[in-house]
């Protein structure tokens, strides 16, 4: 049975309405700094709505404005850019940004596949992101590459020296990419580690989920 202070929770929940993406890091209560029960079911219960319309990264202002900062008057490519929300929220900032994806979500698909994402904000190439590369980017943005396909490795190979990869999702182990990518990522990229720190510094995440952003230089 549910406690009755979750199910308050939840109902309180249900009336504000659903969980957007784009708030405050302190709007959010975030899964790693959390320890009240109630608090936690209402974040497994926004984050199967907020999967369904944006994916699995909890975007806060912050970060979305210091990747718009480290974006500035550069070329970017987001590989797999899913619903494209994120992209578009760059592209109002002015960032030249080019949202790839092999799946266009406004049409009926496998739903085994992919998120169960139910719009699209922004989609400029159709097909496949590692065709693209290396191209005249200067940053490939990579925000969860799908678990156990070879899609992250695949970008992180057709990346050229010099380009800037920024990642967001779970590590080795976790429920990001393969175990290879982060290999290649070991043996072929260099972190970043000042601007990592920064962008994870109002970083949130959902219950259940250890993603984290980083930033790396391919050698």
């Amino acid at each position: 049975m549910t406690h009755p202070a979750i199910l308050a929770e939840l109902e309180a929940a249900e009336l504000a309405g659903p969980l957007l993406p784009g708030l405050p890091a302190a709007t959010y209560f975030s899964a790693d700094l959390l320890d009240q029960p109630e608090k936690l079911g209402v974040l497994w219960h926004q984050r199967k709505h907020y999967n369904q319309e944006f994916g699995f990264c909890l975007f806060t202002a912050e970060c979305i404005f210091s990747l718009a900062a480290l974006c500035k008057d550069k070329k970017v490519l987001e590989a797999g850019s899913g619903s494209g929300w994120l992209a578009d929220q760059l592209a109002q900032q002015g960032i030249a940004i080019t949202a790839a994806d092999w799946t266009d979500y406004r049409q009926p698909r496998d739903t085994k596949r992919g998120y169960p994402m139910r719009s699209v904000f922004r989609l400029d190439h159709l097909g496949d992101a590692v065709a693209l590369l290396p191209g005249s980017f200067d940053v490939v943005l990579l925000v969860w590459p799908n678990l156990d396909t070879p899609f992250g490795e695949q970008v992180a190979h057709a990346m050229c020296s010099g380009q800037i990869m920024i990642l967001e999702g779970e590590g080795k182990g976790g429920s990001t990419a393969t175990d290879a990518f982060f290999d290649v990522l070991s043996a072929d990229f260099e972190r970043l580690d000042a601007e990592t720190l920064a962008l994870n510094e109002h970083h949130r995440t959902f219950p259940g989920l250890h993603d984290r952003w980083q930033i790396l230089r391919k050698k």
